[in-house]
């Protein structure tokens, strides 16, 4: 049996060795193949995504640009307006195609949980520009925006339930 200054010692060697781990960065970050697509043109998002067993990632996009299809499973995907939802389960990657507008500029965000690890944050933003162009937004000028966004962790809780009842049958 250990005394106690050897439990402490253990312990102080375990929280330096947890703590680097945790704190090391971002555990879903996005990267584009490119920031600046053409008109119309269909670019792919991939997220990179480390140490979430189970939990999700909902992604923000920019007014005018929409959804164009991923290869994640079908019953792990919700999509609703700009917002779309992605259920993970042990993935490192996910990555899904969107189609610019004819002309338009702003921010791809998210937001990440991990359920498991009962932690959640952000994935950084990352800004496209239909052909390099700045626009000014709606939320950047006088005008109010038109809807305030529902909470991308009901979309989220959304898909969950729909994978865990599709699930629930199989045996």
């Amino acid at each position: 049996m250990m005394g106690f200054s050897a439990n402490r010692l253990f312990c102080l060697v375990i929280l330096l060795m947890v703590v680097p781990v945790a704190a090391s960065g971002a555990p879903v970050i996005r990267s584009l193949s490119t920031a600046e697509p053409g008109a119309g043109e269909v670019f792919d998002v991939s997220l990179s995504i480390e140490g979430v067993a189970l939990g999700g990632v909902v992604e923000t996009l920019p007014a005018g640009y929409a959804f164009a299809g991923t290869d994640h499973p079908d019953d792990r995907v919700l999509v609703r307006g700009q917002q779309v939802a992605f259920a993970v389960m042990n993935d490192t990657r996910i990555t899904y195609s969107v189609r610019a507008p004819a002309a338009g500029s702003g921010d791809i965000t998210g937001q990440w949980e991990d359920f498991l690890g009962e932690s959640d944050g952000q994935v950084g933003a990352a800004h496209v520009a239909v052909d390099g162009i700045e626009t000014a937004t709606e939320s950047r000028g006088d005008n109010p925006p038109a809807q305030e966004a529902a909470s991308p962790f009901a979309a989220l809780a959304a898909v969950a339930a729909l994978f865990f009842a599709g699930r629930g049958g199989r045996r």
